[in-house]
């Protein structure tokens, strides 16, 4: 990872956003960031852990800038190798509620691109997670390993053997090592052993299948095919005739329907005829009636235009008279129009004019209100400034009074500054004499509690070396106990798989055996009810063949009957449809002069109801006879398939003897049953010999861990008690030399209470201020009601002024309303000129309506009088015209009448037909004709077509008979062939399955033996141990070449047994040394080794390449020689592509580093801590 842009708002002392460029900050490799404590030099790194994972590991709460109430934070990251780098923006964005919690307001995880930006995760929770998979790292592991802040720096180095090792399986990704590939070989088990369980299952469905069955079924197949090609043959030749006669058949049928046919046709030709005559006449009076129309029309025209003529005359001497009246009206109102219009113009001018001046006076009264208002105001506002002045004068005189009465009480609150300055170093005395007898006190308390304590450690030491030498003795007993154990094991669970595997085996065979025998008697038993039930049908099918034949003789005897009949009787049936008038069927004549006797139709239906009869009785017989032949073949089929499934169970039983296989298996299960005894009991003894053998490993394991930590406790007790002894001694040197400087000072003051004394003084100080500030208010009060007295003052005089502009005003506009009053008077003549004006304006009106009204009448009635002489004129040259016309009509109706054959008008008009009725009849006719020579032209093609051919009704059913029964036949057979084949294909698909199988279960069985293997070699988390541990010495050794480098090749890194870090100490003697005994400065130098090692490690990680490693402490507790070592070695590190980044406010780093980040603290109303780059 490598850090590109972090944005920092509302975070602990940063108030507005700050953003830092680590593309700048991090070209030089190495980088600090300085400033003084609390600027929030920390909460940079702060910030980037918030925007990762939502945390800061220092603290979780508080840390939202209490004036802004809203922490927002965005991180720009790098990650990845060559062009698989990747760019990722992390984003977050939390605030406090009303109740002062901390909510995530948005989170979210921005992946970036050229040519867009995707958001891959939303929330809290997910923006965590994905961070997690992309860097590798949890929150824990990054400060550990890559932001080292505040109180996590020597962390890694003081953590347990398994803690770490768990910190370094999360790191490196071991878990797909350990817990992870223990569930994934002990899952894949299952799955075989459960697949193992299901084959074990399938294979019971293919019992009884094999390759001899498989072949007896082809060979029945075989010989049934060639069955079915017989039958196919005979039925070709079957269709084959059913397809000639069927033709004559039908031929034969439909030559009868059409004789049938042409007779009712023929039955109909003299009423076609007489239709047709009447079509004809139709046609012809549809040609004269336009004639006749023309004429009857032109009469009506005639008429018409006569009667026109008639009105018009009258209306145009209505006209004349109506003309005269309106021209003598007219005349007399032009006079008027012309003589009053002009007087009435001018008078309604004056009106006007007075009306004008009449609004201007309105106005002008108007405005001299306005003025009288305007006066009455500036009165009052005049009054109430003078009632101002006299308030602002009087408030005056009193802030004066105070002020003098404020002068005299500060001369009385002054105090003597010596004294003051006494005073205050006496309390201050007081206080660290206070502060160090009690410090005193205490630690007189915990050196007799210390001592107390060292004593009861040494006690309980002893008895815990006690305790262990009696824990040794009782392990050594058991191990010589387990030892002998083991010497009387009876064997292995596989001996006892083996014996129970041959005991299923005897199972199985005689479950088998047991199973064909129960088959047998259900073959045998079937049998014997198909013998049963075979004798049966035969029997029935006997008594069914001879009714069949019995009934088919009897069908012949009535077919024969019927034909004679028939026969007999053919010219009488054919004698009784005959008409007068109409063809015979026969030799075509229409005169029937001899009539044939009378037949008995009851004798013809007797019979041919007893044959219909017959044929349903035969039909029903056949039936019976092929179902009985059906049920006799399936059964003889099921016998010999059950004869031969029997005589195949009887082979595979053979020889077997029921009772030797009972014995074996009964010898086999109480061999089974001693060995499981032996092998329980020895289990038993072991278990719990090796379970006590446990509990004492356990309490000595704790035992020593107790000695261990006691003996820890108390050498560090004991160095506890010699610090507290000296920094006892020191305090009571202290405590002597601040008493004697105590009361010295308070002697001198002669003060008994001096906390009392100091609360006075700073009581009348704080009055001193009050009043103080109240001196300065009244000062600026009175000076600014001295400037408000002015200000009214002045607008009293501008008021005076204005009050005499509106007085002279006033007057000016009086003198205007008279003269305008005088004006009027001379205009109106006394009267009220609007209503004067309203009178003249409606004479003018009505002057001027009556004169247009008559105008337009007038004009009116002579355009209507022209317009009826016009149409009088043009009406009397119609009736001239269509009496001509009337004579030229009359002469082309007599013509067309000769023309069509029609005597007159009325004929015509008879004959004449609706077009819809001739368009039918015209339908009906060619419908007939169409018809009648349809029939005759099939007739003609039938005879044709049969060519002299016959067949009889009963040859023709005989032959649909034989067909049907062959094709039964043939479908029955292709149905059990289907079914054959079925069954072939099944078994083949079973064959290949079962082989399949069987393969698969020896597959199974190899797996399941290599995933036992790899269980035993991975069980208890060895393989993860053996790589963390690896991985861990790498560390180590790469930390303590680290170390030796700073340290001069003092001190190096190494591992116990546990896997914890110790420190070897070359310059005495190579003596190992726990971590706990180092320095403050040793254990910063140690922790730094451990971190820069981690960290190199972690790059190696191909997922997440970390580019950057801050340090956020230690510096302070080096001298200036180690700290030289140090940055050297800080120096060189960034030459493997890693940025390294300081966090100090140590002066003397600022020149070692190249570029760096000035933290500026937070100053109050400037927006927070502030950050700037600076280069050295």
């Amino acid at each position: 990872m490598k850090p590109k842009i972090l944005k920092i708002e509302g975070l602990n002392s940063f108030e507005k956003e700050q953003k830092i460029n680590f593309n700048k900050l991090t070209e030089k490799g190495l980088f600090g960031i300085f400033g003084p404590t609390g600027s929030g030099k920390s909460t940079i790194l702060d910030a980037i852990t918030i925007a990762l994972y939502g945390k800061i590991t220092r603290t979780n709460k508080g840390y939202i800038n209490t004036v802004t109430k809203n922490l927002s934070v965005s991180y720009e990251f790098e990650i990845g190798v060559g062009r698989e780098r990747k760019i990722y923006l992390a984003e977050r964005n939390l605030k406090v509620d009303k109740h002062g919690a901390y909510k995530t307001k948005y989170a979210r995880l921005i992946e970036k691109n050229y040519s867009e930006d995707n958001v891959i995760a939303e929330g809290p929770k997910e923006v965590q997670k994905e961070i997690e998979k992309i860097i590798g790292l949890t929150v824990d592991d990054f400060t550990r390993s890559v932001v080292l802040p505040q109180g996590k720096f020597s962390e890694f180095l003081r953590l347990s053997g398994k803690e770490k090792r768990d910190m370094l399986e999360r790191i490196f990704s071991l878990e797909k090592y350990g817990k992870n590939l223990v569930d994934k070989v002990k899952k894949s088990r299952n799955e075989k052993i459960k697949e193992q369980n299901i084959l074990t299952g399938e294979f019971k469905k293919y019992e009884g299948l094999s390759e001899d069955v498989f072949r007896e079924k082809e060979n029945e197949l075989e010989k049934l095919i060639e069955e079915e090609e017989i039958l196919k043959i005979k039925k070709s030749n079957l269709d084959k005739e059913y397809e000639k006669y069927k033709v004559i058949y039908d031929l034969e049928k439909e030559l009868k329907d059409y004789k049938v046919i042409e007779k009712e046709l023929r039955d109909k030709s003299e009423e076609y005829l007489l239709k047709k005559q009447s079509l004809d006449k139709a046609k012809k009076s549809i040609i004269v009636k336009p004639f006749i129309d023309d004429l009857n029309k032109n009469k009506v025209d005639i008429e018409n235009a006569e009667a026109k003529l008639r009105d018009l005359e009258e209306k145009l001497n209505y006209i004349d008279e109506e003309l005269k009246i309106t021209e003598e009206k007219y005349n007399i109102v032009l006079e008027e129009k012309e003589k009053e219009i002009p007087e009435l113009i001018k008078k309604e001018s004056n009106l006007l004019q007075a009306t004008e001046i009449m609004k201007k006076i309105q106005i002008l009264k108007t405005e001299k209100n306005k003025l009288l208002k305007e006066h009455n105001d500036v009165k009052g506002r005049t009054s109430i400034l003078e009632k101002e002045l006299n308030l602002l004068t009087t408030n005056k005189q009193g802030k004066v009074k105070r002020r003098e009465e404020i002068d005299n009480r500060l001369k009385d609150l002054r105090i003597d500054f010596d004294y003051k300055e006494k005073l205050q170093l006496c309390f201050e005395k007081e206080k660290e004499y206070n502060k160090l007898k009690n410090r005193k006190e205490d630690l007189d308390l915990k050196v007799n509690t210390k001592n107390k304590e060292v004593s009861q450690k040494k006690e309980e030491h002893k008895k815990i070396l006690e305790e262990q030498k009696k824990l040794d003795s009782i392990l050594l007993e058991l191990e010589a106990q387990n030892n002998k154990l083991k010497e009387m094991n009876p064997g292995d669970s596989s001996l006892l798989l083996e014996k129970s595997q041959q005991i299923s085996f005897y199972e199985k065979k005689i479950e088998k055996l047991l199973e064909n025998q129960k088959r047998i008697q259900g073959l045998d038993q079937r049998l014997k009810e198909i013998y049963v039930d075979k004798k049966t049908i035969e029997e029935n099918l006997h008594i069914v063949q001879n009714n069949l034949k019995r009934r088919e003789e009897e069908l012949n005897v009535i077919d024969k009957e019927i034909e004679k009949i028939n026969k007999k009787n053919l010219a009488s049936i054919l004698a009784v449809d005959l008409r007068e008038g109409k063809p015979c069927p026969v030799c075509g004549s229409t005169h029937h002069a001899i009539y044939m006797e009378k037949i008995d139709r009851n004798v013809l239906e007797e019979k041919q109801e007893e044959k219909t009869h017959l044929e349903v009785l035969l039909k029903n017989t056949r039936e019976s006879l092929n179902n009985f032949s059906i049920k006799l073949i399936s059964m003889e089929k099921e016998e010999e398939n059950l004869k031969r499934d029997l005589k195949g169970i009887e082979e595979v039983i053979g020889e077997v003897n029921f009772k030797n296989l009972e014995e074996k298996k009964e010898s086999l299960e109480e061999s089974v049953a001693l060995f499981k005894k032996k092998y329980s009991e020895y289990n038993k003894e072991k278990e719990e010999l090796e379970n006590q053998i446990k509990i004492e490993n356990e309490k000595k394991a704790n035992i020593n861990m107790s000695e261990a930590r006691v003996s820890e406790s108390l050498k560090n007790e004991k160095i506890v008690l010699q610090e507290l002894k000296k920094e006892l001694f020191t305090k009571m040197e202290e405590f002597e030399k601040i008493t004697t400087e105590y009361f010295s000072l308070k002697d001198e003051l002669k003060i008994e209470d001096i906390v009392s004394e100091i609360e006075k003084i700073k009581s009348m100080e704080k009055e001193s201020r009050t009043i103080e500030n109240e001196e300065k208010q009244l000062g600026k009060d009175i000076e600014k009601i001295d400037k408000n007295i002015e200000d009214l003052k002045e607008n009293r005089a501008a008021l005076n002024i204005e009050l005499s502009k509106i007085l002279q005003s006033g007057k000016e506009k009086a003198s205007i309303i008279k003269s305008n009053e005088e004006e009027i008077e001379r205009l109106t003549e006394g009267k009220n000129p609007e209503e004067d004006i309203k009178v003249v304006k409606r004479r003018i009106n009505d002057i001027n309506e009556l004169y247009n009204i008559l105008k337009v009448k007038l004009e009116k009635y002579r355009n209507e009088r022209q317009e009826i002489w016009n149409a009088k004129l043009s009406v009397s040259q119609t009736v001239i015209m269509l009496i001509n016309l009337q004579k030229e009509s009359i002469e082309k109706l007599q013509g067309a009448l000769k023309e069509n054959n029609f005597n007159n008008e009325k004929e015509v008009i008879e004959f004449l037909l609706e077009e819809e009725i001739i368009k039918n009849l015209e339908v009906e006719i060619n419908t007939y004709e169409e018809q009648l020579n349809n029939v005759n032209n099939n007739i003609y093609r039938i005879y044709k077509k049969l060519n002299g051919e016959h067949i009889e009704e009963d040859t023709w059913e005989k032959i649909k008979k034989e067909r049907i029964q062959n094709e039964e036949i043939l479908n029955s057979k292709i149905k059990e062939i289907a079914g054959i084949q079925k069954t072939i294909e099944d078994m083949k698909k079973d064959l290949k399955d079962l082989k399949e199988l069987r393969n698969k279960e020896k597959d199974i069985s190899h797996r399941l033996s290599v995933l036992n293997d790899i269980g035993k070699l991975i069980e208890g988390n060895k393989f993860v141990e053996f790589v963390s541990m690896n991985q861990l010495k790498y560390i180590a050794r790469e930390a303590s070449r680290r170390l030796k480098s700073i340290t001069r090749d003092r001190y190096a890194i190494e591992i116990d047994s546990e896997g914890n870090f110790t420190i070897r100490d070359d310059f005495n003697g190579g003596e190992i040394r726990d971590t706990s005994t180092l320095s403050g400065g040793e254990t910063f130098l140690t922790s730094l080794s451990l971190a820069l090692a981690l960290s190199s490690q972690v790059q190696l990680k191909g997922s997440a390449p970390l580019e950057f490693f801050f340090l956020d402490e230690g510096f302070g507790t080096l001298d200036s020689e180690l700290l030289d070592i140090v940055m050297n070695s800080l120096e060189k590190l960034h030459s493997d592509k890693l940025s390294v980044g300081i966090i100090s406010h140590v002066e003397e780093l600022k020149n070692r580093v190249p570029i760096k980040i000035i933290v500026s603290p937070a100053n109050q109303g400037e927006g927070g801590s502030k950050v700037t780059l600076e280069y050295s």
